[in-house]
């Protein structure tokens, strides 16, 4: 008859409820930041595979034709499509030049003779770090 006056102990307190919603805003925080860390990074590696197949394709070049300055080499494998490459920082920019930007591919000649190439990628920032110039020559 006096069931209604017995409290119901079924379910959680708000102070319960506040630490389970604290504990998982922390775990996203931390996700989130080692997600972004992880797209720069990526970004970072599609600039050097970009670098690498600029490489690749003036090795090719210089073997099956002439290339004759650094211009002619970007003309020649920076066409509309730029053998499917994209800049990750910039989509719609370019990926091969001369001058250096985010995300873009340089490619300078050394000796001024057609037959040797500089190749570097830069990162995020527009800087690149050391040692990783790629060359190709005759």
């Amino acid at each position: 008859m006096f069931m209604y006056l017995q409290k119901n102990k079924k379910g959680f307190t708000l102070i319960e409820l506040m630490v389970v919603v604290a504990i998982i805003g922390i775990l996203a925080l931390l996700g989130l930041r080692l997600y972004t860390g992880q797209q720069e990074k990526a970004k970072e590696a599609i600039v050097k595979a970009n670098a690498g197949t600029v490489q690749t394709l003036i090795q090719a070049e210089l073997a099956d034709g002439d290339l004759s300055d650094a211009g002619n080499a970007i003309s020649t494998i920076g066409g509309p499509d730029a053998a499917g490459m994209q800049n990750p920082f910039d989509p719609s920019g370019d990926v091969i030049s001369e001058t250096a930007a985010k995300g873009i591919v340089v490619v300078s000649e050394s000796g001024g003779d057609g037959t040797y190439f500089l190749i570097q990628g830069y990162g995020k920032d527009g800087s690149t770090k050391a040692g990783d110039q790629l060359t190709a020559q005759r």
